[in-house]
């Protein structure tokens, strides 16, 4: 954008100096022009005009000109004056091609100014004339200061510091670059630069002075002729980028810095970039000289953001002042100078804009009998009759709110602020007494929008009305929360607001009204915000004109001190929040200390602290090292609450700091104990080092060289994250630097396990400002969990009663066949003896971290929720005990069932009175004034004012198990987008304007029916609407317009307006009349109007551009006919987890599936090789054949549309039911979808699907994956479809998935197994267990337009991947498409696709995938629950137990819940490895001992059973109930216990147990936290807190940890002491762990080593074109062995044929299991050898 001034600049210069040679051959000679001597009068003609449209977009401008003769009477040598005569003003709206250019006078329509603004413009103006400069300016005592302003651009002309004076202007750098130029030599001194005062400002002018030749014509320099010099230019601009003084004025919410370094100019200069030029021709010297022209030009770009770079709105300023004759001074006509005023300087006046500002501020107060609006007249009934003109354009239930109302209400809004207190008063009091035209409703509503306007006006008079009245209780409630919420972003805060809202706070109608005394004190927080925060613009000229600060010092003390007062007058959490929401509304950097005294207050409210930090919001760019020094501290202190150290850094982050904090913060990473302040730390650096934000770079630069030291592996950052996260994602434009940031974060704290803290917001940025809480959403909680808790178990009950019941009955079954005598009995004595010697302490949930106090608010439970908007709080919902009804107080505070009396209850919430809610209000606002070097002010407004409402009734009812809800709602909104440009003189205003509005009309009458008995049901029943009825519109027009003044109101009459053509745009111009929707379901939607659709709908730029510089209408309207139904019937229903035997064999229907699908290989090469399509077929029938599912459940589903009534009916029906097992392995599914006909069918449309799929098993770890081959390890899916009315079209697929992995891999993985690495290899191997190759075979038969569809998408997908298609034509079968995907095991981010269709073959490397895939896992996480899913509730279970944590036991070492790893080896006493501590009567117990070799025993208590699982001698696991072992797998499964090969699952609600004979998974519900105790340590996320012994006292001595939680006894005791005498117990770290893992695998294979011996398998020679096989098994030692001992033995060889199917299947046997003994066919050796055979093994 500087680029494309600095070139219409120099364009403008360039313009000057030829114009003004052309001009002079039918102007004045050189020679008659006359140089300024005292007596003289000489009279020039000025011809100056403002223009106003779109740059780059249409040559159409609105035009003002005026026209005049000035007359400059010198008095004396330097005592001036000037007036002007016969003026003449006119305006035009028309193409014009040369702006830049003063256009004829004749083109203009000439408008007839009044005789007092002619009179004011007439008055004349004295001043000095010093060597060229203005200085000592005296206006007539009567005149206006916008006549004064005209007169000042006049003046301005003239000013040229041709003798270079200094001290003009007080700017030091400006002077100093003054005195390096003076040094220059003279010869180069033909341009310097000057600080001076101009009309627009102090600021910095670059002049630049040229001698002129008189009869050159093109101006050629001449250095040599003396007589030459008589004649010279002067060209000076100014650089508005170096201005000490601005006389703009700003009305609106402030726009706050983003950072404390950021570029105000920058900024300044993306908003609005402004240039003025200014040329005189001077004859003379500098010395003693005459003016013969002046020409100037100025340029003024309006843009929002930077998309409208290229078509900013813009006003352009061209002027010539020319001269024309000089005469004697006649007595008759000097200038008369007798009644002049003081004197004033030549930058414009905003007297008037400074009365204005501050009437809006202190309104009556400070203009108790003069109001800077007196003059327009008849404002009350102005405002009156608009009110009644926005109620009937409101009321349009058949089209919604038109477009004009918006503009309407913005028109009432800104004469309401025109208003003083009587005016307002009377304006109410016509209200309510009614209008004969307007009915009741209509009434409501016109006193609704006057109540709106007042807010939205946010006057000093209209608040303090708006306050009695609510003092008075003359508005309600409701209405009185929305209208102090919208005072909000007021134009002009004051003092004297905050005091009379200040009052409202404190009175006794807010202490009655929690909402309204909410809302009263955030938005007083809101306006001493706006008063007292400094913006990032420069500061303007009514701020710089105040005697004192707007906000000072004892203000800002006031206020602190009110809020302070309050916050401790109370001791509810509530009151405290909100009084610091207040503050944080503020942002005052008087508030500091007493936010710092809360934050650092342990024992205050956690809550309450967390809020403090909050607080510090809006100071964050204005003090940021002032928050880090608060907030540090906090953050570091690792014994502090996790949840306030997060907020602490959190809000660190905001404030951008420098490196050094930086790396205090990234060194978390390493030795931060608490996981959740890890997690949040790692997540935060993590989103915000990908930052596109420019201000952001040099954080996220050096936050991304942290994460690289810090070398976090994928595999590591899954186990490093935790609950307590943030996450960035951008809607952005890095080309524009503009878009929105997306953030979710969370803080789950250390005694909670659902998130203290939970947020989503928006931050925008445009226009190179980063506006922080765009929009927020944010919930903070303490003890929610208790509520969830209570919902939960209800659920548990009503879901799993069945199941539950069983249990008991077979645990009573078993009871009562042992007798009353039973073990059970004595178990249950054992038990409770063993907690009692243990003597474990109980635990509360929140005991470490509360304090000594009397503050009890952290036991109840207790939210809150929030809205934020432009970092702003807006409102507060508390979320506690005593806001709940009673029905459902009973259900999530008391853990009842619900029953039909709640739902009753809750029912009669909703009666079906019928309401209405209506508001209006501007959601944006804002608006400055500069002034042009016309004088005439350009005011550019950026507007959004909203419209909406919604009346109906809401009725539900209650029938037995049937609910109804009837809803006949009519909600109306209309928005409009508004950019306005306009040019204001008392006499005409012009302009250019760009509006989008969105009119959105919406009746809906519905009947919701919901049944819940055995078939769960719901019928939705909608009512279409019987008139044609307007649902949608959008409008978006830019125009220029015109706009006189009228001489009854003194205001703008109705401006007359041109649309502009963008003719850039004209190509892409549609015109839209479709109908929807007529054929389908007989309701036709028809979409009709005119727009410009973007060449790259994709491309923001464009999008934004052609929405605001062309003109669209479309209209979205239903028009019913005859056929069109009265109403829509949405049916659905079904079932779930219905047992179903007889599906329990459909999974042989798979049978032959590889003889069906002819997969094609084409990634053979690239992979391991694998087995070939008849070898699958085997394993896969064999497969089915063994598989027989425990349980086959169904499901079903059932959707139906119809219409119902019209002349034609019209219905879709889609059936679906599926069967799967129990463990979801396999799945078939029938899906019938049916529609009655469309268009030209004859019949109805049918498609019916079967579907049936077969997923992998999965396996417990790694090793299993390599050893067990038998398992099913693909996924198989067959689909069949067929579908059509009159011509049926059918498709059949098969999906053959399977794990693939790369040559290189495997190489690799050789590599690190050679090498020893077993760590590495086993992440390897981990990372690749997934199925990524996917084969497709399509056999089908269709139309050849169902062809053509798919043919499209397929090259929109080739074009699409342009450079990575490879297509080779082919000749294959017809109907027949194979395609193959294949998954990047590496990165998982990339696919490769093979496709072969009939006639080619297409190859597409690496498509980017939208995230990373991982489809399939073949290793399930260890200690997850049984994948059983038997329930509703069993899935929800699963998903649960999914998120647990985790601890591992294996005898020797425990890695606890918080991961932190310990070496502890157990004894044959048990000891309790987790238990619920929260009670005396614990819902659950873990222990283990061990027993002999590497083998354990374990034991789970849970209530009245007691699980124990052991091995026997063969290694098979027993499982022992209540001490009857249980074979029984049902029975099993009842009691949540489940064998599958060596691995036992035990399942309940609290604790889940894997257990395989030798190690121990346990995954603890997250309720437990804080509550658990045990070796597996004291859960609660902080990796310091961890060893609490059975007393509950912390020991960082493993033994005694150990020994406190060991049940000893006579039998036990010895071996217990032995152990701990001779093993050392001990905290490991990372080092540690690993190297005890080397060792532990080292040990193993030494001992693996000493004791292996040779193992027997088929011996393999392989020969070019054949391959033999030993007849019988020969012995071979293990891999890295060697044979101690050989003897010699002679073995016999069967070969076969290379090419042999038999060899072929035997070879790859063999490969696939190098100990395989293979069955061979019989026939006789081949030859027999020698050779020497190992005895006994060792290692290498």
């Amino acid at each position: 954008m500087r680029l494309i001034f600095a070139v219409v600049s120099l364009m403008a210069v360039a313009a000057f100096a030829l114009h003004g040679e052309q001009q002079r051959s039918h102007g004045v000679e050189s020679r008659e022009v006359q140089k300024f001597r005292s007596g003289q009068e000489y009279r020039y003609q000025l011809d100056t005009q403002i223009s106003s449209g779109f740059a780059t977009v249409s040559d159409q401008h609105a035009m003002t000109r005026l026209q005049a003769q000035v007359f400059l009477q010198f008095q004396s040598e330097r005592s001036v004056a000037m007036r002007m005569e016969d003026i003449i003003m006119g305006t035009l709206n028309r193409d014009v091609q040369e702006p830049e250019k003063v256009q004829p006078m004749q083109m203009f329509k000439k408008v007839q100014a009044e005789d007092k603004h002619l009179e004011l413009l007439s008055m004349p103006v004295q001043f000095d004339y010093v060597e060229g400069i203005i200085e000592n300016i005296r206006f007539h005592q009567d005149d206006k200061s916008w006549s004064k302003n005209i007169k000042r651009s006049v003046l301005n002309m003239l000013q040229a510091n041709l003798k270079k004076r200094t001290g003009l202007v007080n700017l030091e750098a400006i002077e100093k670059e003054y005195q390096d130029q003076e040094n220059m030599p003279a010869s180069e001194n033909k341009m310097f630069t000057l600080p001076e005062m101009t009309l627009e400002g102090e600021c910095q002018i670059t002049y630049s002075i040229n001698k002129m030749s008189p009869h050159n014509k093109y101006n050629r320099y001449s250095e040599d002729n003396e007589e030459d010099v008589r004649m010279f230019n002067v060209t000076k601009s100014v650089d508005f980028k170096r201005c000490k003084k601005i006389a703009d004025i700003r009305f609106g919410p402030k726009i706050e810095k983003s950072c404390d370094k950021c570029n105000v100019e920058k900024f300044e200069e993306r908003k609005l970039d402004r240039t003025t030029v200014i040329r005189q021709v001077f004859i003379g010297t500098p010395e003693n000289f005459g003016l013969q022209k002046v020409e100037m030009v100025s340029h003024y770009m309006f843009k929002m953001i930077n998309a409208e770079e290229q078509r900013p709105m813009r006003t352009i300023v061209a002027g010539e002042l020319t001269y024309v004759e000089a005469q004697e001074a006649r007595q008759s006509r000097k200038t008369e100078t007798q009644n002049m005023g003081k004197e004033e300087k030549l930058i414009y006046s905003i007297e008037w804009d400074t009365e204005e500002k501050r009437f809006y501020m202190y309104g009556d107060e400070e203009f108790p009998t003069y109001s800077p609006f007196k003059v327009v007249s008849n404002k009350v009934n102005q405002i009156e009759k608009l009110i009644s003109k926005l109620v009937n354009l409101w009321s349009d239930k058949v089209n919604g709110i038109e477009s004009e109302a918006t503009v309407t209400f913005t028109r009432i809004v800104e004469l309401t602020r025109m208003c003083t207190v009587e005016e307002l008063k009377q304006v109410y009091s016509k209200i309510s007494r009614g209008s004969e035209k307007l009915s009741e409703t209509e009434q409501i509503k016109a006193e609704d929008i006057f109540t709106d306007a007042m807010s939205q006006a946010g006057t000093r008079n209209t608040i303090q009305v708006l306050v009695e009245k609510i003092l008075r209780n003359e508005i309600e409630s409701t209405r009185a929360v929305r209208a102090i919420t919208n005072l909000k972003g007021v134009p002009a805060p004051s003092e004297k607001q905050v005091e009379i809202l200040l009052r409202l706070c404190n009175s006794e109608v807010a202490a009655r009204s929690q909402p309204l005394k909410q809302t009263c004190w955030l938005t007083t927080g809101a306006i001493v915000g706006e008063l007292c925060n400094k913006e990032i613009t420069r500061e303007d000229g009514f701020e710089r004109n105040m005697p004192k600060p707007i906000c000072h010092r004892e203000q800002k003390q006031k206020f602190v001190k009110a809020i302070m007062d309050s916050f401790r007058k109370t001791d509810t959490r509530y009151e405290k929040i909100l009084a610091l929401k207040a503050l944080g509304n503020a942002g005052l950097d008087e508030s500091t200390m007493e936010i710092e005294k809360i934050i650092r207050d342990i024992r205050e409210d956690p809550m309450v602290r967390m809020q403090a930090i909050d607080s510090l919001r809006r100071l964050r760019a204005q003090m940021p090292k002032r928050i880090q020094r608060i907030l540090m501290p906090v953050f570091q202190n690792v014994r502090e609450r996790p949840e306030i150290r997060m907020a602490a850094v959190s809000m660190i982050l905001s404030t951008i700091p420098e490196k050094q904090m930086l790396d205090q913060i990234g060194y978390t990473l390493l030795k931060e104990p608490s996981r959740q302040v890890k997690s949040y730390v790692y997540t935060a650096m993590k989103h915000l080092s990908t930052s596109p934000v420019e201000m952001e770079k040099k954080l996220s630069k050096h936050l991304q060289a942290l994460l690289n030291l810090a070398d976090i592996s994928e595999e590591t950052e899954k186990e490093l994250i935790r609950g307590s996260r943030f996450y960035r994602i951008p809607f952005y434009s890095q080309k524009n630097q503009e878009g929105l940031l997306a953030e979710l974060e969370s803080m789950v704290g250390p005694d909670n396990y659902l998130p203290k803290q939970l947020s989503a917001r928006f931050d925008a940025l445009f226009s190179g400002i980063l506006e922080k809480n765009g929009m927020e959403l944010r919930l903070n909680q303490e003890n929610l969990e208790n509520w969830y808790h209570k919902i939960y178990e209800s659920m548990i009950e009503q879901y799993s009663y069945g199941s539950r019941k069983q249990s008991e009955l077979r645990a009573n079954r078993r009871s009562n066949q042992q007798g009353s005598g039973s073990s059970s009995e004595e178990d249950q004595e054992r038990v409770n003896s063993m907690y009692s010697s243990l003597n474990i302490k109980k635990r509360n949930r929140d005991q470490f971290w509360k304090v000594d106090s009397d503050d009890t608010t952290g036991v109840e439970p207790y939210g809150m929720l929030s809205f934020r908007y432009a970092d702003v709080d807006y409102a507060i919902l508390p979320l506690e005990e005593e806001i709940l009804p009673e029905s459902v107080k009973r259900i999530i505070v008391s853990g009842e069932k619900p029953t039909m009396r709640d739902f009753e209850d809750l029912v009669k919430i909703f009666q079906g009175r019928h309401f209405r809610l209506q508001a209006a209000f501007h959601l944006l606002e804002s608006s400055v004034k500069i002034p042009t070097s016309m004088g005439m002010p350009v005011r550019m407004i950026h507007l959004l004012p909203v419209l909406a409402s919604v009346d109906g009734h809401i009725k539900a009812k209650l029938s037995g198990s049937e609910v109804t809800l009837d809803t006949n709602v009519h909600p109306l909104l209309t928005a409009t987008h508004l950019k306005r440009v306009e040019v204001w003189c008392p006499i005409v205003m012009t302009g250019a304007e760009t509006s989008q509005t969105v009119e959105l009309n919406l009746p809906m009458n519905s009947i919701l029916k919901i049944e819940s008995e055995s078939k769960k049901a719901a019928t939705w029943t909608i009512k279409v609407p019987e008139t044609k009825t307007q649902l949608f519109g959008f409008h978006s027009l830019p125009h220029t317009f015109v706009a006189e003044q009228d001489r009854t109101t003194q205001l703008p009459r109705m401006a007359m307006v041109k649309r502009i053509e963008n003719q850039r745009l004209q190509h892409q111009q549609r015109s839209i009349d479709t109908t929807y929707g007529a054929q389908s379901l007989g309701l036709p939607l028809k979409i009709s109007g005119d727009v410009h659709i973007p060449r790259d709908i994709t491309s923001y730029k464009k999008v934004i551009n052609t929405l605001l510089t062309s003109e669209n209408h479309i209209h979205a309207v239903f028009v019913p006919k005859s056929e069109s139904p009265k109403e829509i019937v949405l049916a659905i229903d079904g079932q779930a987890f219905i047992p179903h035997s007889e599906s329990s064999t459909y999974h042989r229907q798979l049978k032959g599936f590889y003889g069906k699908a002819k997969f094609d290989d084409e990634y053979e090469r690239h992979f391991e090789e694998s087995d070939e399509q008849e070898d699958d077929e085997s394993r896969l029938n064999s497969f089915l054949d063994n598989y027989e599912p425990r349980k086959m459940y169904k499901h079903q589903a059932r959707i139906q549309l119809k219409t119902v009534g019209g002349s034609i009916q019209r219905f879709g029906k889609l059936e679906v039911e599926a069967a799967c097992d129990e463990r979801v392995k396999y799945c078939n599914a029938k899906m019938a979808l049916k529609r009655s006909p469309l268009h030209e069918e004859d019949r109805e449309w049918e498609m019916n699907t079967k579907i049936q799929t077969l997923y992998p098993e999965y396996v417990s770890d790694i090793q299993e994956l390599s050893s067990q081959n038998m398992k099913q390890k693909k996924f198989v899916a067959q689909i069949e479809s067929e579908w059509g009315s009159d011509r049926k079209q059918s498709i059949n697929v098969h999906i053959n998935g399977e794990q693939f992995q790369p040559k290189q891999w495997i190489q690799k993985m050789s590599s690190l197994s050679r090498q020893g690495d077993y760590k590495s290899e086993e992440q390897m191997k981990l990372k690749i267990a997934f199925l990524n190759k996917f084969d497709i075979s399509a056999e089908y038969k269709i139309q050849p337009w169902t062809q053509n569809m798919f043919n499209q998408y397929f090259t929109g997908l080739k074009a699409w991947e342009f450079w990575s298609t490879q297509v080779q034509p082919q000749h294959g079968r017809d109907g027949y498409v194979l395609a193959t995907l294949v998954i990047d095991p590496i990165t998982h981010e990339h696919v490769n696709m093979t496709v072969k269709t009939p006639s080619e073959r297409v190859l597409i490397d690496s498509i980017r995938l939208p995230g990373k895939v991982k489809p399939f896992e073949l290793v399930r996480q260890s200690g997850s629950s049984s994948s059983r899913a038997n329930s509703f509730m069993d899935v929800v279970r699963s998903y649960s137990s999914s998120a647990r944590p985790e601890c591992k036991v294996d005898g020797r070492q425990i890695q606890t819940f918080d991961e932190v790893t310990v070496k502890a080896p157990l004894t044959k006493c048990y000891s309790v490895l987790a238990k619920d501590c929260s009670s005396q009567t614990p819902r659950f117990a873990v222990l283990m001992k061990k027993l002999s070799g590497e083998d354990k025993k374990i034991k789970v208590i849970t209530g009245k059973q007691i699980i124990e699982v052991q091995p026997d001698n063969k290694g098979k696991l027993i499982v022992k109930i209540n001490g009857d072992r249980v074979e029984d797998q049902q029975e099993l499964l009842d009691y949540g216990i489940e064998c599958t090969g060596n691995m036992v699952h035990i399942d309940t609600r609290d604790v889940t147990v894997r257990f395989n004979g030798q190690k121990a998974w346990i995954k603890l519900a997250q309720t437990h936290k804080n509550t658990q105790c045990g070796l597996c340590g004291h859960y609660n996320d902080d990796s310091e807190d961890v060893f609490r012994m059975a007393n509950n006292e912390n020991t960082q001595d493993m033994k005694e940890f150990h020994r406190s939680y060991s049940v000893m006894d006579d039998e036990c005791r010895e071996d217990f002491e032995e152990t701990h005498r001779r093993e050392r117990y001990e905290r490991m770290n990372m080092d540690d762990e690993y190297q005890y893992q080397q060792d532990r695998q080292q040990d193993r294979e030494q001992e693996n080593q000493e004791n292996q011996k040779p193992f027997e398998k088929t011996d393999v020679v392989e020969y070019n074109q054949k391959v033999c096989f030993s007849q019988k098994p020969v012995k071979e030692c293990p891999r890295g062995t060697q044979a101690s001992e050989e003897k010699e033995q002679k073995t016999k060889y069967i070969c076969l044929q290379r090419s042999s199917s038999e060899a072929r299947q035997l070879l790859r046997e063999a490969r696939r299991n190098p100990k395989a003994i293979l069955e061979l066919p019989e026939q006789n050796p081949s030859y027999t050898e020698t050779m020497q055979i190992p005895v006994r093994c060792q290692g290498f």
